[in-house]
């Protein structure tokens, strides 16, 4: 498929925001990144084209622990016609103020976000 798309960004929900980017700044090392918001911290760590990202889990989010996955595609409305058509656990498409995306649910519950590019 034209659409196949590739692992984007990563973001790990949190208890403690404070905490865990205290951690992963100063005992792993990466770098904050210019991406952050009241409940949200961008890390970096390489000049890889993967990002990630800290997310205070809370109600309306994913419990602690919980990770996400983003892969982005260069044709969401197409990805999304194909793997509906293959039944494979998709969402509606949502517009975010980051990008249009979907989720998949996997069958142990994976969360697998499709970005648009």
């Amino acid at each position: 498929m034209s659409t196949m798309p590739v692992l984007d960004f990563v973001v790990f929900y949190v208890s403690d925001l404070d905490e865990s980017l205290a951690y992963f700044t100063e005992k792993l090392g990466f770098t904050p990144s210019e991406r952050e918001g009241e409940v949200f911290r961008g890390l970096s760590g390489n000049e890889e084209k993967i990002g990630f990202g800290l997310n205070l889990a809370g109600n309306g989010t994913p419990p602690a622990g919980t990770v996400e996955l983003y892969f982005k595609t260069d044709n969401l409305e197409e990805l999304h016609t194909a793997l509906t058509a293959k039944d494979a656990g998709t969402t509606s498409i949502v517009r975010m103020p980051f990008g249009s995306i979907f989720n998949i649910q996997t069958p142990d519950k994976h969360a697998f976000i499709m970005l648009g590019a």
